[in-house]
């Protein structure tokens, strides 16, 4: 600042282009840069312009084309098929549950993990949280209790089920919060 006798260490931006800079004492930068205005010059629909260019990192962009994507989602499942990993072609919509039931059907012999087969017998899907097992365990020992179903000799049986699910999930969850609390 004309007539400051401190050293000018501090600097401060002359334009938006940020390329160029004054230099000031700390109280004269402080000053400029309470009354400098970087949008100062700028229409609205200038400054929202520029302030979608910072979200996007200053980077260009592209309108989606939804026709553009389904030609590439073809290809991509074109090619996936071809290499062998997908059992479906591209759009294929006639065949795709013909397909699902012979992939399923082939997977047969493979068994699933011990806390499926578990959430399976507790009528679970995923996601599900250990207040959610416990509440639907609950429900099901109410539901199967050999005192309340005295004439039903497959209730005992469900039950012992039941109670082997709930084991099997309520050991994954704790197994799970000693992981990610970290202790052993």
């Amino acid at each position: 600042m004309p007539g400051c006798e401190r050293h000018g260490e501090h600097k401060a931006p002359k334009n938006r282009g940020l390329n160029d800079y004054y230099h000031f004492c700390f109280d004269h930068v402080q000053e400029y840069n309470k009354a400098w205005d970087f949008f100062s010059g700028m229409t609205q629909s200038d400054i929202e312009a520029h302030i979608m260019q910072a979200m996007l990192w200053d980077r260009p962009t592209k309108r989606y084309d939804p026709a553009a994507a389904a030609a590439m989602e073809d290809e991509l499942l074109k090619k996936a098929h071809e290499a062998r990993f997908f059992h479906k072609r591209p759009h294929d919509h006639e065949n795709q549950q013909k397909a699902r039931q012979e992939h399923f059907r082939s997977m047969d012999d493979i068994r699933p993990a011990p806390e499926i087969e578990a959430m399976a017998i507790m009528g679970l899907e995923p996601p599900v949280d250990l207040a959610g097992i416990k509440a639907k365990y609950k429900e099901l020992v109410k539901k199967y209790h050999p005192d309340v179903n005295r004439d039903d000799p497959k209730a005992e049986e469900l039950l012992k089920s039941i109670n082997m699910a709930y084991t099997i999930l309520k050991a994954a969850f704790e197994s799970y919060e000693k992981m990610m609390t970290g202790r052993a």
